[in-house]
C-alpha cells in the first residue's frame, strides 16, 4: 500500500512511516521540519500542511495514495506562539480532510489525544464519556476530531492516544529518566495508588495500520492493559535499572497549587493538564478497538518506560547536541522541579 504520513520527522510519525515500511509499504512523509535521518527508508516533503494548496498539489504528484495517516501536531511548549498551534493542529487538519476529499484518498487516520479530558475517572474511560479539555491543545485536537467528524464523505478513523512511549521518546520522561538514572528518589502525587494509561508506539502504530484498513468510522480509545499504580511502575523501573527503589509521597492539593503557581511563572515545565492530572486516575477503555479492528496491545507500561529509559542512557550525548527536531525527540528544562534533587 501507499501511506501520506504527516509528521513524519517527528518522534511518533517516523516511528510510524518505519514500521509501516518494515512490513513492506510505500510511505511519503510531509512535515515542515528537515529530514534530520542519516538513513532515508522514505521520502520526505518539508512543507507546513497549513499551506492547503502545497500540500495537495504535493500529494497529486504522488500519483494514488491509499491513506494518509494524520499525526502531525504542534504542543503547548511555545507559549509566545499558541496561535501556531491552533492552526498547524485544526486548519491543517481541515486541509488534510479537503486533500482527501479532491484525490479522492480512502481513508484518514488521525491521532488525537487524552488531553480532551482534564479530569480523572474511577471507571475505564470510553468512547462516550463526555470530554473538557483545558488547554489549548486538547482543545485544539478536539476541534479537528468535529472537523472529521462532520465530514461524512470522507471515511474517518480518529484514535484518541495516552502517552505514546518507545526507544527515542524524551520530553518531560527526561526529567524522570535523569532521577532514575542518578539514583535518586522518584515523586509521586498522593499516595501513588492512581494509574494512568500509556501506549507503546509499535502497538498504536499496528492500531493505525489496522485503521487505515478498516470500513469502520468514527472514535477509538486506545491503551495498554493491566495498568500498574504509579507507584508499583517507578519501583519495577527502578528494580530493573539496578537502583534502590525509593518513592516519596508528596501531598495531592498543596502540591497542584504548587505546580499552577510555578506553571503560570513560567518555572515548571508542568501545565495545566498536567498538573490536574498528575494524582488522577485515567485508564482508556480500548475495547471497541480490540473488537472492531481485532487489535490487541503487547507491552505494558513498565516494559514501554524500561525500553525508553535504555534509549535515553545509551544516546545521552548525542540526545544533549540534538537541535532542530521535534519536541518528543528532544528534553526537556526541570527548570525549578532540579530543587527535588536537594532532597533526594
Amino acid at each position: 500500500m501507499r501511506f501520506v504520513v504527516t509528521g513524519g520527522m517527528g518522534f511518533f510519525g517516523s516511528f510510524l512511516a518505519d514500521y509501516l515500511v518494515a512490513d513492506g509499504h510505500e510511505v511519503v512523509s510531509v512535515d515542515r521540519l528537515p529530514d534530520d535521518r542519516s538513513q532515508k527508508t522514505y521520502e520526505n516533503i518539508q512543507l507546513d500542511i497549513t499551506d492547503g494548496a502545497a500540500f495537495q498539489s504535493a500529494l497529486k504528484k504522488q500519483g494514488n495514495i491509499d491513506a494518509i495517516l494524520h499525526v502531525a501536531a504542534l504542543l503547548a511548549h511555545d507559549k509566545e506562539n499558541l496561535h501556531h498551534l491552533w492552526d498547524s493542529n485544526v486548519k491543517g487538519t481541515e486541509n488534510v480532510i479537503a486533500c482527501a476529499r479532491a484525490l479522492n484518498i480512502g481513508k484518514v487516520v488521525f491521532t488525537s489525544t487524552n488531553c480532551v479530558f482534564s479530569t480523572g475517572f474511577e471507571k475505564p474511560v470510553d468512547e462516550n464519556t463526555p470530554t473538557h479539555p483545558i488547554e489549548i491543545y486538547g482543545k485544539s485536537k478536539l476541534a479537528a476530531e468535529a472537523l472529521l467528524t462532520a465530514a461524512t464523505d470522507v471515511s474517518s478513523i480518529i484514535i484518541r492516544c495516552p502517552t505514546i512511549i518507545a526507544a527515542g521518546r524524551l520530553g518531560l520522561l527526561t526529567i524522570l529518566f535523569d532521577f532514575v538514572r542518578e539514583g535518586r528518589c522518584l515523586y509521586v502525587v498522593g499516595d501513588g495508588s492512581n494509574r494512568y494509561s500509556f501506549i507503546a508506539a509499535q502497538d498504536l502504530a499496528n492500531a493505525c495500520f489496522l485503521a487505515s484498513q478498516s470500513k469502520q468510522t468514527g472514535i477509538y480509545h486506545i491503551g495498554s492493559d493491566n495498568v500498574p499504580t504509579m507507584k508499583e511502575l517507578y519501583q519495577e523501573v527502578m528494580v530493573h535499572c539496578g537502583k534502590e527503589p525509593r518513592i516519596r509521597c508528596l501531598p495531592n492539593g498543596l502540591t497542584q497549587e504548587a505546580l499552577k503557581v510555578l506553571n503560570a511563572l513560567r518555572l515548571s515545565p508542568l501545565g495545566p493538564y498536567h498538573y490536574r492530572m498528575i494524582a488522577a486516575n485515567f485508564v482508556f477503555d480500548n475495547s471497541k478497538l480490540k473488537r472492531d479492528l481485532n487489535w490487541k496491545p503487547t507491552l505494558t507500561n513498565s516494559e514501554i518506560l524500561i525500553e525508553a529509559y535504555k534509549y535515553y542512557v545509551a544516546h545521552l550525548s548525542e540526545i544533549k547536541g540534538r537541535k532542530d527536531v521535534s519536541a518528543h525527540k528532544t528534553g526537556v528544562k526541570a527548570g525549578v522541579l532540579n530543587l527535588l534533587r536537594l532532597i533526594s
